[in-house]
């Protein structure tokens, strides 16, 4: 059973437009773009503090200051409770579930009626542009050469609407081989590759903790481990 929403359609809202209330020169993201970018935060094979994934919601700039003019510190306080607890609400469906709905606008034809077919995944592109942003911020996750990374996030980048010679080419012989007819389809294959990819990265991140706690503590008083016969404050624990 999927996880039930932490944030209503109304929150989502509020969202979008406290962040389109930022005011220059910061060139903030809108809520759907938003919500790739922290699913590409969470997938990292490292924990990112926030201090580090907020500033580039709010474009190159950096991140706004509560109190400066056009911004209250209301607004300020609000927006990233509500950017904390989505994230929060991602993260818990991947852990607990294995799936979260992913903020995907619905595209309409010139009457007002939703697209059909492939035309509707264009929405994805946006989602996938936002993810793409985490990864271009925070290289952690394909830097560290992982296993099944590389086709998992091609698999990704299909839906990216400016895509070089390479990446075209990967697209065409996804769609080929495995093509994607209804939004439907396309979402519950991109939910799931994200899942594996946080997957991957979690169990890599909590390999690289297991390698640091394992490394015994020496005391003060103990034998340095450098074989030297003294103790360790006496030798390389001197400084």
């Amino acid at each position: 059973m999927k996880n039930k929403p932490v944030l209503s359609d109304a929150d989502i809202n509020e969202i979008d437009l406290l962040l389109a209330a930022v005011p220059a020169p910061y060139e903030t993201v809108d809520a759907v773009i938003l919500d790739g970018y922290l699913a590409g935060v969470i997938v990292q094979p490292v924990v990112l503090q926030p201090e580090d994934w907020l500033p580039p919601i709010f474009g190159t700039e950096g991140m706004p200051e509560a109190g400066i003019p056009g911004w209250t510190e209301a607004q300020h306080n609000k927006l990233i409770s509500l950017i904390m607890r989505r994230k929060e609400e991602i993260l818990r469906g991947i852990l607990d579930e294995g799936w979260f709905d992913p903020i995907v606008p619905m595209i309409e034809d010139d009457n007002g009626k939703p697209v059909q077919g492939k035309d509707a995944l264009e929405g994805l592109g946006y989602w996938c542009a936002g993810f793409e942003w985490a990864l271009a911020n925070f290289q952690q996750l394909e830097e560290a050469a992982l296993s099944g990374v590389p086709d998992l996030l091609d698999s990704i980048w299909r839906h990216l609407p400016e895509q070089d010679e390479t990446q075209q080419a990967m697209t065409k012989a996804l769609d080929d081989e495995h093509p994607l007819n209804s939004l439907d389809a396309a979402i519950e294959a991109l939910v799931f590759d994200v899942v594996d990819l946080a997957q991957i990265g979690i169990a890599e991140g909590h390999k690289v903790e297991t390698v640091v706690r394992d490394q015994p503590k020496v005391g003060r008083n103990d034998p340095c481990p450098c074989g030297s016969g003294r103790k360790y404050k006496q030798c390389h624990g001197a400084n």
